[in-house]
């Protein structure tokens, strides 16, 4: 086989690995001249695998570690597992968080500040991948109006953009049931990035990819074999005996899902014309779209042939239904730890493929999440956090509006200034501000410290303090700056107090704060050239592409906000 490779690349590849070998000679003391026992070969892993579990807060490591046998079970016992990471940006959220994962920046250098948001000159919210210049490219009848997805808003190259840029010859690919999270992970210039679309009960891609070609015979024969139904007859049952999930309290929670169907058995099956159609997208609410996620990812790893020589390959993977079923049950749901358990058996699954079809010791797995969750605040009552609340999107915009709008008439400003309200910001109409010789600065101090006095606000940040020089004084002050973007931010940037769910639905859940219940993350290496051990020294998901970029013999921008890792997950 002809092996694809490129100078730099290989140089690269060669000095970091004799580098390693130097350390490994010096921790090992002296040895004399003649005795010194052959250095075994090493090389770098021929494929890379970053898996982002969405919503996987760091303590379902622990929480259910007794009863993981799989994957998840490995992960924990032979991986270099950080115990004190997190995402280090405040604005929590699936699209910021993917591509801080796969470009090891923070959103005020990559730009995707929230899975949406407003456009003055618009007047409209857009949305992260949203990409009205392209077109959905997948099999099948043309029938499903689609809209295009692409990853033209992200400003900044990611892990996939380095190694193509180095190794031209490499295969990066990107797979998950979200579309922003598969378009923000696989960065600028993947081969291409795969999403589920339940109007087509299959994966798809974009005309971004490949000039618009056809989608792979493999992946139309994938779609076509049903694997999206395996599990709709059945139904979702309990894994385990349910003894197992007393930890996680009732089953029955008034708050979970639509207060009605919140208790196992989940049926799907109810015997009308709809019913398949409906758990086309229904499936994506149960373990069951992960496991057809990675099922698709091995399919991918096969048919496109990764790793399969001595350039090292990149599959990112996006395990999406962690977040769609803890928004609807909670953290602290039966149904999140059956989640939990049977993404254990998927993953050991995932991993004796790899062995198969890569080889053992040829590969490496980064494992990480976007973004964690607050509980029920009902149930954080319970658990004795009791400030927790529940301020639903009606009551938040009626008291927000109320709080901005005798600013504005203090001002001289109409109603209308007042453009838009987002889940934890606002925005101001600057041409009518300006209009009226208002000082956008000192409007927006004004509003922010009308903000402040909402029960459910701890602080407000304006536009021009986020842009300005770092404020230890203020808690999180840092973390907003991260998330701050000039043209995508709010102009007045809201964050709510500790334990409180703004701009919510009467059930469920959600996260985007700098808490530690949305921010606290795993982090962990697995695999190749891995030394298994828990650090506690602090790291962010922004470290996980400099890292993968070391082990793979890369060398990164120099402008990061990431730091490699490398030395602590492969030395002793």
């Amino acid at each position: 086989m002809l092996l694809r490779h490129s100078p730099v690349g290989l140089a690269l590849g060669l000095a970091v690995l004799a580098g390693s070998a130097a350390l490994a000679g010096a921790a090992g003391g002296c040895v004399r001249e003649g005795t010194r026992p052959p250095a075994p070969e090493v090389r770098r892993p021929r494929l890379a695998v970053v898996l982002v579990v969405d919503q996987m807060r760091a303590d379902y490591l622990n929480r259910y570690a007794d009863l993981y046998s799989g994957g998840l079970a490995r992960f924990r016992k032979e991986g270099a597992w950080f115990t004190r990471a997190q995402v280090q940006h405040a604005r929590t959220f699936t699209a910021p968080g993917h591509a801080s994962v796969a470009t090891g920046s923070h959103a005020s250098h990559h730009g995707i500040v929230a899975n949406d948001w407003y456009m003055p000159a618009e007047r409209t919210e857009v949305y992260a991948a949203e990409d009205t210049r392209v077109l959905p490219v997948f099999a099948g009848p043309r029938t499903a109006q689609l809209p295009g997805r692409s990853p033209r808003q992200l400003m900044r190259a990611g892990l996939g953009d380095w190694l193509k840029a180095q190794e031209p010859a490499a295969k990066v690919y990107s797979v998950a049931l979200k579309d922003r999270s598969a378009v923000m992970m696989g960065g600028q210039g993947p081969d291409r990035a795969y999403w589920y679309e339940p109007a087509v009960a299959g994966y798809l891609s974009s005309s971004w990819y490949q000039q618009g070609a056809p989608l792979p015979d493999w992946v139309a024969a994938f779609n076509a074999s049903d694997a999206v139904y395996r599990r709709f007859a059945a139904g979702w049952t309990r894994l385990r005996d349910p003894s197992a999930y007393l930890r996680s309290g009732p089953d029955r929670v008034a708050t979970e899902a639509d207060g009605v169907h919140s208790e196992f058995p989940h049926g799907f099956d109810d015997g009308s014309a709809t019913a398949r159609t409906s758990f086309a997208k229904g499936m994506m609410y149960t373990p069951f779209g992960d496991e057809l996620t990675l099922g698709f990812a091995r399919a991918l790893v096969t048919a496109e042939g990764l790793g399969a020589d001595e350039v090292p390959d990149l599959l990112f993977v996006s395990c999406s239904s962690g977040d769609l079923i803890g928004h609807k049950y909670g953290p602290f749901s039966h149904e999140v730890e059956d989640y939990y358990l049977r993404l254990d058996a998927y993953l050991a699954e995932f991993i004796a493929y790899l062995d198969e079809h890569v080889g053992k010791d040829s590969w490496v797995l980064a494992l990480t999440a976007d973004h964690g969750a607050l509980p029920l605040p009902e149930e954080a009552v319970l658990r004795g956090f009791h400030s927790a609340r529940r301020i639903t999107g009606q009551v938040y915009r009626a008291q927000v509006s109320a709080a901005v709008l005798p600013v504005l008439r203090e001002l001289g400003l109409s109603a209308n200034t007042l453009t838009f309200i987002d889940g934890d910001g606002i925005w101001l109409d600057a041409a009518l501000v300006g209009a009226a010789g208002v000082q956008p600065a000192a409007l927006h101090t004004a509003v922010a410290a009308a903000l402040r006095e909402l029960d459910f606000v701890a602080d407000a940040f304006t536009a021009a303090e986020l842009a300005g020089p770092p404020d230890h004084a203020r808690p999180f002050f840092t973390a907003y700056q991260r998330s701050y973007f000039a043209t995508r931010s709010p102009d007045v940037q809201l964050r709510f107090k500790q334990w409180h769910l703004v701009d919510a639905q009467a059930q469920g859940t959600s996260h985007g704060s700098p808490y530690s219940y949305d921010a606290d993350v795993p982090l962990l290496f697995f695999g190749a050239g891995v030394r298994p051990g828990m650090h506690e020294q602090p790291a962010g998901t922004v470290d996980l592409a400099p890292t993968l970029a070391a082990l793979l013999g890369l060398r990164p921008p120099a402008d990061l906000d990431g730091r490699s890792l490398a030395a602590t997950v492969t030395g002793p």
